[in-house]
């Protein structure tokens, strides 16, 4: 792998971009001052089951995407109890709505925005993809932006609350009934709208699914069954990867998971014209091994890594 230069990332922290039921929402910018515009976007949305964390879980993500030439942008969202669905989605949307509204001082190019998640956050920028532009779903500020991606990338999310509800055991079972406003019983359609395998359409953009052989939080038959479902609709990617769920933070797995989600991003908005300029590993086609040992950015993983 080559070696990288010293970071020329620059971190724009806690600037607002959504005011919504009392709270104000912040979200994190990073650039490379050895970049310039028009860059392509790159949303990075943490988990914590609805309910827990905070922006910063994907630093070390946002900083090597950053270095190899994307904006990046890591937003709050508001967390259940206290918010439940559709409102964390909201949030994810007015964040990639102000990455076209208000980023083109940091040279964003809004046609070319992608988005990241991990568990929830999975959940959430799937969701978003295939529901983009949908009113029932969009936050009132930035009109006329548009919450569209043009490609999106989830690692061990959860795709299908109905199925959850079906096999899930009581802890978690509670965690959903806090998200979603109730038991799959009294609160039917919420486990509907908020579960990507529902709402996925032919306008939803290519996905790379990435979940953890021994996860076990999430079962890799949610990652499979919106393989599926996309398979028929849209551009998608499933790839079973070793580690548990908190894989992409993990030292021993990060340069493959990272490999593999920048080769697929290059691929639909790419940012030079050779997409392993960077990267001395396999294309995502060549198939991959086990993972390598960590060689970028500073380490950094979830409070909580069930989410």
């Amino acid at each position: 792998m080559t070696e990288r230069a010293p970071t020329t990332v620059t971190v724009d922290r806690d600037i607002p971009f959504h005011e919504a039921a009392g709270e104000t929402l912040l979200l994190d910018v990073y650039d490379s001052t050895a970049s310039s515009g028009p860059k392509p976007v790159a949303v990075l949305v943490r988990g914590g089951g609805f309910t827990v964390g905070d922006k910063g879980e994907f630093a070390r993500h946002a900083i090597d995407l950053a270095e190899d030439g994307y904006l990046v942008v890591e937003p709050q969202y508001r967390l259940a109890p206290d918010h439940t669905f559709p409102a964390a989605l909201v949030d994810v949307k007015a964040a990639i709505e102000w990455c076209r509204a208000e980023a083109d001082a940091y040279g964003a190019d809004p046609r070319r925005v992608v988005a990241v998640g991990h568990s929830a956050g999975a959940n959430l920028v799937t969701l978003a993809a295939a529901t983009a532009d949908d009113p029932a779903f969009e936050p009132d500020l930035y009109p006329g932006a548009s919450s569209e991606l043009s490609a999106v990338v989830g690692y061990s999310g959860v795709y299908d609350f109905r199925a959850m509800a079906e096999t899930d055991d009581a802890g978690d079972a509670d965690i959903y009934r806090q998200y979603l406003g109730g038991g799959p019983e009294e609160v039917p359609e919420a486990y509907e709208l908020a579960s990507p395998v529902a709402q996925a359409t032919v306008s939803t953009p290519p996905a790379l699914l990435l979940h953890a052989e021994d996860d076990e939080v999430f079962s890799p038959a949610q990652s499979e069954l919106l393989a599926r479902t996309l398979d028929p609709l849209t551009t998608v990617a499933y790839e079973p990867v070793p580690g548990g769920h908190g894989f992409p933070f993990a030292g021993a797995f990060y340069d493959d998971v990272y490999d593999r989600t920048a080769a697929f991003l290059q691929r639909h908005v790419g940012v030079t014209d050779d997409p392993m300029s960077v990267h001395d590993g396999p294309s995502l086609d060549e198939g991959r091994g086990p993972g390598k040992p960590p060689g970028r950015g500073p380490t950094s993983g979830p409070d909580d890594p069930r989410f």
